[in-house]
């Protein structure tokens, strides 16, 4: 009989191996650190790097907040089909067989918003040994779960200013163990949409690489950058996962409602993986995202085109400042400008500001190594909001002589 104290047993703690890598979210670490000094000073720290909307101007469009609420009313507040109401599925298939990805609703999965996607999908493709490949500067949390299920992170790094695939170097980096090849258009979290998609299909079928595609800013993409998805490449449908959410364009970040499009087989074992997790997205967050998709679109249009001067007004306020350039982002509300003229590093100065002129951004390095000389800035905040944070970052770089 084996007892606590048994040889061979650990007592150290009864945490899985497996979460040896478990820290808190990279990418959130300046919020934490902006949060808790409001806490113990009291002072008003401008909230620069949070990845939400922020403010009274970007709320839900009434006709989605008004089917929810019908939802509720309704009764529909009970279990559902994993996968998705139908109804919501044949929308979100519409929607992909208009990105140029013909759909039917049997290849889509209704999800617990885009991060579960990506969850289940890389939980449900990893084997122990198998390799990602990943973008670098990329997003934080695919790599925990590629970690995760025993998996092993390939950096693909993103070349200067625009952050492209080197094609070249792509290739190299595939073999027989590589697996999954993560892309992430408009990219997280530099805003710049992925080009040279046909090339990169090519590499991924004769390698055998399946594709997740993050498109969570699909409908932020600002004219006259456009935005393509690679499951529409020829040869690329059935080895592409397509992932988007309702939480951007829609404005839905709370409601935690996304979806994703692939080959019937993996929308299967997802499906399966959901069902015995969280079970279904609860039913009146469905009719909300049904009314969204379905519903008129100009509140959409009319968020990306305030978006939009908001772009321009962060990105011309940068360039202005002494040790900084920002290139103008394609899409998604961020901008990454380089700071290394500012001799600080990404870690220093993002420090620098919270700590002494109360305004949070996030370090570049959250997302990677080649994210060092970059901080993350979202924008989609109130124009007043977002002017006094730009001031306070224009002093606090002007002082650093």
């Amino acid at each position: 009989m084996t007892t606590p104290n048994s040889p061979g047993r650990s007592t150290s703690s009864p945490l899985s191996s497996r979460t040896r890598h478990f820290v808190l979210p990279r990418q959130w670490a300046s919020m934490r650190r902006a949060e808790q000094l409001e806490r113990e000073s009291g002072n008003r720290v401008i909230h620069l790097e949070k990845g939400d909307f922020q403010g009274d101007e970007f709320r839900p469009a009434p006709h989605i907040l008004e089917a929810c609420v019908k939802a509720v009313h309704d009764g529909h507040v009970r279990y559902v089909p994993g996968p998705g109401l139908p109804e919501l599925r044949d929308a979100i298939a519409a929607e992909a067989t208009r990105r140029g990805r013909p759909t039917s609703r049997e290849e889509v999965l209704v999800t617990m918003g885009a991060k579960h996607a990506l969850t289940q999908s890389l939980l449900t493709l990893i084997d122990n040994g198998d390799e990602a490949v990943f973008p670098n500067p990329g997003y934080p949390p695919d790599e925990f779960w590629i970690t995760y299920a025993g998996g092993r992170v390939v950096y693909a790094p993103l070349v200067e200013p625009d952050f492209h695939f080197d094609i070249d170097q792509l290739s190299k980096l595939m073999n027989d163990r590589t697996k999954v090849l993560i892309l992430n258009t408009p990219q997280r979290p530099n805003g710049m949409t992925v080009d040279r998609l046909a090339e990169i299909g090519e590499l991924c079928q004769l390698n055998d690489v399946t594709v997740i595609s993050d498109e969570i800013f699909s409908h932020m993409v600002y004219p006259p950058a456009r935005h393509q998805t690679i499951a529409a490449v020829e040869g690329m449908a059935e080895r592409t996962l397509l992932v988007d959410t309702f939480s951007k364009s829609y404005i839905m970040t709370g409601f935690r409602i996304g979806w994703c499009v692939g080959n019937r087989d993996l929308i299967t074992a997802m499906d399966i993986f959901q069902q015995n997790s969280v079970t279904n997205v609860p039913a009146f967050v469905q009719h909300a995202a049904l009314a969204a998709l379905t519903g008129p679109q100009d509140h959409v249009i009319a968020t990306r085109d305030r978006l939009r001067a908001k772009r321009d007004r962060t990105v011309a306020a940068l360039n202005a400042m002494p040790g900084i350039t920002c290139p103008t982002p394609d899409g998604s509300f961020y901008v990454f400008p380089d700071i290394r003229g500012t001799g600080m590093t990404a870690q220093q100065l993002t420090d620098h500001l919270i700590d002494h002129h109360s305004v949070g951004v996030v370090a570049g390095t959250a997302f990677g190594d080649r994210g060092e000389g970059h901080v993350r800035i979202t924008y989609a905040v109130p124009d007043d909001v977002l002017d006094e944070g730009l001031e306070r970052i224009r002093q606090a770089v002007e002082n650093l002589g």
